[in-house]
Formats: C-alpha cells, structure tokens, sequence
C-alpha cells in the first residue's frame, strides 16, 4: 500500500474517574506511556503534578448535570471513583460509589468501545462460606458497608452489560505499592512509629492470619490487558497475588526493614497503645515526615481481618493470558518500604 493510502489510526482515548486515588496515580501514566489519550476528573482541583497533556476536568459524578460533555471523544471509561471506609461513612459510600456509578454510566455514549469498573473482592463478605477458592460466578454476600457499596455500584455495571454495553469488572484485593496510604501502608507506619519509640520487639497477636495481597503495578497491568482483550468483555475478575503469606510472614518483613524482632502474643492489643503511638506519630511528623500514610487507631488493622472466604480464583483472568509480574510479594513488600523511605513517608532514627 502507498504510503500517502495508509489511515493513521486514531488513538485510544480514555476517560479516567477518581483520578487522583492511588490506583489513578499509577494507570494514569501507564495510559499516556502506552499511547492514551487521557480525559481524567476528580472531586479535587486539578494536581500540580499532572501531565500537561491530561485533560482534566473537576466533576462531582454524584450531580449529573456536570458530566455534560465528559465523553466527548472518549472510546474506554475506567470507572475509578468511589468511597471506602477509612474516609466515608456509610451515606458517602452510598452517594460515591452506587449513585456516582449509576450516573457515569447512564452518561455514557452508545458507541463507547468498553467501560471498565473498579470494584472490590469485599463484594465476597465474609460470613457466609463460599466455595474455595472463589470463583467470579458465586453470589456474593458482602457483610460490611463497603462491601454492600460495591456490590450495589457493580448491579448498574451489570445493568448496564444487559443493555449492551461492553462491560469489564476488576474485583482486587487489598493494594500495596509506592503511594499507598493505608491497609499495609499503615502496618508499614505502625511499625515505624513503635521503632522510632525505642521498641525492640514487634508484638504481633499469636494467631496467624492469611493475608491477600496484590501489587499496584500488576492491577494496572491487569486492568490495561482486560480494556483491550477480545474476550473480556461481561465479566468479572479476580486480581490477587498467587501468594498467601501469614500475618507472622508479614511481620517479619516489616519488623526486619526497622531493626526489630517479632515477638508473638497473646494478647491481641500487645503493642503500643494509640495515644503512644499518635504522640510518636506527631514527633516524627516534627522531625519532617510526611503525614501521608494514615495512622489507624486499631493497631496493625490490615493484618488482623480473618476472612473464611480468603482464598480467591484467578483462572478467569490467567484464561485471557495475563501474568502475574510482581506475585513474589517478599521484595515487592521491602521495595514498597524503601519507597516510603526515600519519600520520608516514614522515618528512621
């Protein structure tokens, strides 16, 4: 063919909600690096930080009236926005997640090429027992209000799928990796502030539990993979790491980056208690830490969530052919936490 007959192809463009969360912070520039072009919209003004070329727009999905002309261009809605419970209460989780869902969706063009949802394996709850490992296709009985959220949110996106449109649902675990700012986050702070308090020893209750895990870098290679696979289209999927390490080995990770040793207890409040540990907190934020990660008042929270339904199935998203590229969690934990360092997210006497 001609040269002067070849029809450059238009680029993919995508419209990218919660844009300044976590999981936004590292899709969004995967997206630009791969050839996107990014509409982005979020609660917040726009971050310095932001790429000249984003085009960003502040929008409060839950008001319907200010997503006029938010799809103008798009092909890929990656439906991020929403609400958990370390910063919501029940009413905003309501509001952020379901409403916000409902109206995003119901904005969208008749032509979108896909529109993926990021929802949640707390979907799954944890009271009554499911199959082993969980599979996609069970029902879902979430027993917490984020959870319930969620799952209300992923009924528009499948109202949505039985109206014809092209559809994606991601449920991850919980996420780790440079800027998060809670679940191991807030270990990795708990940790630091019982060694800046002088502790030498790291109480962790006796009972282990199993702890799911998956890397930020691998759900935003996961969430790229699904918004252009064929076959993707109508379902849901699991992303978790395929390692299931105990409380006891997390532990020892964080109490090994901060010169401790583990100790087990039986006491599940071993440890110090939440007003030591703010006063440690506000010393170390003094000295010039950023106050980024949040300090919890129930210590080492992540850790301690038993769940009966724990362990989860990937085999519908190993079927489309990704690959897990940081499922060894022992270095993608230590790299997480030099990270925080370099940051001064956390800080070393």
């Amino acid at each position: 063919m001609p040269l002067c007959d070849v029809v450059a192809m238009p680029s993919p463009a995508a419209l990218l909600t919660g844009a300044t969360g976590f999981i936004a912070s590292h899709l969004l520039p995967a997206l630009l690096a791969t050839g996107w072009d990014v509409r982005a919209c979020g609660r917040r003004p726009r971050p310095e930080e932001f790429p000249e070329q984003v085009d960003y727009r502040r929008v409060d999905l839950t008001r319907p009236e200010e997503l006029d002309g938010l799809y103008d261009g798009v092909t890929h809605l990656f439906h991020l926005a929403g609400a958990s419970s370390s910063t919501a209460n029940q009413q905003e989780m309501q509001l952020f997640n379901v409403v916000a869902t409902r109206n995003v969706l119901s904005a969208a063009p008749k032509d979108l090429e896909r529109a993926l949802y990021m929802s949640s394996t707390s979907v799954y709850g944890e009271e009554v027992q499911l199959p082993s490992p969980v599979p996609e296709d069970v029902q879902p009985t979430p027993s917490r209000g984020y959870g319930k959220a969620k799952w209300e949110s992923e009924q528009e996106v499948w109202a949505q799928r039985d109206a014809g449109m092209p559809v994606v649902v991601l449920r991850p675990v919980s996420v780790f990796g440079p800027g998060n700012v809670k679940l191991l986050g807030s270990a990795v702070l708990d940790t630091a502030v019982e060694a800046w308090a002088g502790l030498s020893t790291f109480a962790v209750p006796a009972e282990p539990i199993e702890q799911r895990l998956v890397h930020i870098d691998d759900l935003v290679r996961a969430t790229l993979h699904l918004a252009v696979h064929d076959g993707a289209v109508g379902s849901a999927y699991n992303v978790v790491a395929p390692e299931y390490p105990s409380s006891h080995q997390v532990a020892r990770l964080l109490a090994d980056a901060f010169g401790m040793r583990v100790e087990l207890d039986e006491d599940p409040e071993a440890g110090l208690g939440y007003e030591d540990r703010r006063a440690a907190h506000r010393e170390m934020v003094e000295r010039g830490m950023s106050p980024q990660i949040l300090l919890t008042e129930q210590r080492l929270r992540f850790m301690r969530k038993a769940n009966r339904n724990n362990r989860l199935s990937v085999d519908a998203l190993l079927s489309t052919g990704f690959r897990f590229s940081r499922g060894e969690l022992e270095p993608a934990i230590r790299d997480t936490i030099e990270w925080y360092r370099q940051q001064r997210w956390v800080l070393t006497r």
